[in-house]
C-alpha cells in the first residue's frame, strides 16, 4: 500500500484507543473475512460511511447484489474515529467563492444536499433504531477573537439569505450565558442544522441494518490487486471478487497504487481528539458550559469540541505531519495545553484518550464524485473536507442511484460535487505543503491582537 504517513497510521491491528471503542462495540462477527473466490453485480471498496451508505441503499432500494470490502476491522478508520459532528458544508470555499465558481443555483443545490444528508444520517439513526447518542438541535461556530465576529456574522447571513437556513447571531454576553465562557469566545453564530453523536455506535447500527437488508460486508479483507479484463476482479490475500461495477469509497485510507486515476488527488490531513474524564456539574459550572452543541471555532487551524452526554469534553485539533507515536505523545501534550488555555478553569482536569485519524482535503476544497471518464464503471466519493458525517451518507445514497438509476452515467447531484478533484503538482511533496499551509495557519492566528 502507498502511503503518506508513518505505517502507524495504516496499521489495522494496532488499537485506535479512542474514547468510542473504549463505550462502544462493533459486532465484527457478522462482516466474516473473505476466503473464498465470489462474484457479484457492485463492489464497495472501503467499509466507512460512504461505503456503507452505498451497500445499504443498493440492497435496501434495489435489491442489488453487493458486496463491501474493508482493509480492517470495521470502526477501524476516520468514520468511526472522528469526533461525532454532523455539520455542513463539506467545504472550505466561502459562500460568495462557491458562488463565483458554480453559480447560485447550483450552490443552493449543493446546501439543500447539505441539509438533506442531515436529515438522512437523522432518519437513518430513527428508522434502524440505532442508540448512538443523538444530541444537541444545531451547530455552532464561535469567534475565537473580536476580530472574527463579523466574518461569522455574515456567515450565518449568508446561509439564511440564499439557502434560507435558520441562524441566529449569539452575541459574547448572551453566549456566556447559554453556551459557555472561555478565553476564547466573542459570539456565536448558531445554525438549526445538524447534531452529535457516538460515529461508532452510529457506524455499529449501521453495518449491521445494511447486512440486514441483503448486503455482505468482510472485514480484513484488503483490495492488494485489482485487476481489469471485461469485469474487474478485486483480490485481497485469501480470496476475489468479480465484480460489473466498483465503488471506491475509501477516502483518507485510500491505496493509491491500486488505481492510477486516484493518485495524488486527495491531500489526508492527521486530525487529532482529547476526551477528558468525567467531570462533575460543579466543574462545568466552572466554566459555565451549558451547550450540547458541537462546536467549531474561527481559527484557521480550528479547535472543535463539545460536551458529550457522558459528562466529559471532547477538543480536537489538526497539526502533526508524520504519524509516528512520538509525534502522537508531542501533539497530546500540545492539545492538552491549548483545551487548558482555552478552559483556564479546568487546568486539573485529567486527560483520560487520545487517538487520531485522516480527514481528506482536496486541491479545489470541494467533494469529488461521480463514475471514471475512461470507465464508467468504475465510481467514486471522498474528500469531505473534514465534514462528512452527513455527506457521506448522502454520496451513498446518491452513488446507489446513480448506479441504478441512470443510463447516461450521470444523477442529480450539484455541479459542487461532480468530477474527480484536480490533481495535485508533485504529489510526492503534499506533506510539505501542507506543512507549510500549516505554518501559514498558526502565523495567521498569532498576528491577532491579544486580548
Amino acid at each position: 500500500m502507498k502511503q503518506l504517513y508513518n505505517k502507524d497510521i495504516y496499521d489495522v491491528n494496532k488499537p485506535v484507543k479512542s474514547y468510542w471503542e473504549k463505550v462502544s462495540q462493533i459486532e465484527q462477527d457478522k462482516y466474516p473475512k473473505l476466503t473464498t473466490d465470489e462474484s457479484c453485480d457492485v463492489c464497495v471498496i472501503g467499509g466507512g460511511f460512504t461505503g456503507i451508505s452505498t451497500a445499504y441503499h443498493i440492497a435496501k432500494n434495489y435489491s442489488g447484489d453487493v458486496r463491501l470490502l474493508e482493509a480492517g476491522h470495521f470502526g477501524f478508520a476516520s468514520s468511526a474515529r472522528n469526533a461525532g459532528f454532523c455539520c455542513l458544508p463539506a467545504t472550505k470555499l466561502s459562500v460568495n467563492q462557491l458562488i463565483a465558481k458554480f453559480g447560485l443555483d447550483e450552490t443552493k443545490k449543493f446546501f439543500s444536499s447539505q441539509i438533506e444528508g442531515v436529515e438522512l444520517l437523522s432518519s437513518l439513526i430513527s428508522e434502524n433504531n440505532i442508540e448512538c447518542e443523538k444530541t444537541g438541535t444545531g451547530n455552532l461556530d464561535v469567534a475565537h477573537h473580536p476580530d472574527s465576529s463579523e466574518e461569522l456574522k455574515e456567515w450565518g447571513n449568508d446561509l439564511k439569505k440564499y439557502f434560507g437556513i435558520n441562524t441566529k447571531w449569539i452575541p459574547k454576553e448572551e453566549f456566556d450565558e447559554v453556551g459557555h465562557q472561555s478565553t476564547e469566545q466573542f459570539g456565536a453564530v448558531f445554525t438549526e442544522a445538524g447534531f452529535a453523536m457516538n460515529p461508532m455506535a452510529f457506524m455499529n447500527g449501521f453495518a449491521s441494518a445494511t447486512v440486514d437488508v441483503g448486503a455482505k460486508l468482510h472485514s480484513f479483507s484488503r483490495v492488494k490487486k485489482w485487476e481489469r479484463n471485461g469485469s474487474h476482479k478485486l483480490i485481497t490475500d485469501s480470496g476475489s471478487i468479480t465484480a460489473n461495477k466498483v465503488v471506491v469509497a475509501t477516502n483518507g485510507y485510500t491505496d493509491e497504487s491500486l488505481h492510477p486515476s486516484f493518485a495524488n488527488r486527495m491531500m489526508p490531513v492527521l486530525s487529532n481528539i482529547i476526551v477528558t474524564r468525567e467531570m462533575s456539574e460543579d466543574e462545568f459550572k466552572l466554566q459555565n458550559y451549558k451547550t450540547l452543541n458541537p462546536i467549531c471555532n474561527s481559527r484557521e487551524i480550528l479547535y472543535y469540541y463539545r460536551r458529550m452526554p457522558s459528562n466529559r469534553m471532547l477538543f480536537g485539533t489538526r497539526g502533526d505531519t508524520y504519524g509516528d507515536e512520538k509525534s502522537a505523545e508531542r501533539m497530546q501534550e500540545f492539545m492538552t495545553k491549548k483545551f487548558r488555555g482555552v478552559f483556564p478553569n479546568w487546568d486539573k482536569v485529567d486527560i483520560d484518550h487520545y487517538w487520531r485519524g485522516t480527514v481528506v482535503m482536496t486541491r479545489d476544497f470541494v467533494p469529488a464524485f461521480g463514475a471514471l471518464e475512461e470507465d464508467k464503471s468504475v465510481y467514486f466519493s471522498y474528500g469531505y473536507q473534514a465534514n462528512g458525517n452527513n455527506t457521506t451518507v448522502y454520496c451513498g445514497k446518491k452513488l446507489a442511484e446513480m448506479i441504478y438509476e441512470s443510463n447516461s452515467g450521470e444523477t442529480n447531484i450539484s455541479k459542487v460535487y461532480q468530477g474527480l478533484s484536480p490533481k495535485i503538482p508533485f504529489g510526492f511533496l503534499r506533506l510539505w505543503y501542507l506543512r507549510l499551509y500549516l505554518w501559514y495557519a498558526n502565523l495567521t492566528d498569532r498576528s491577532k491582537k491579544e486580548i
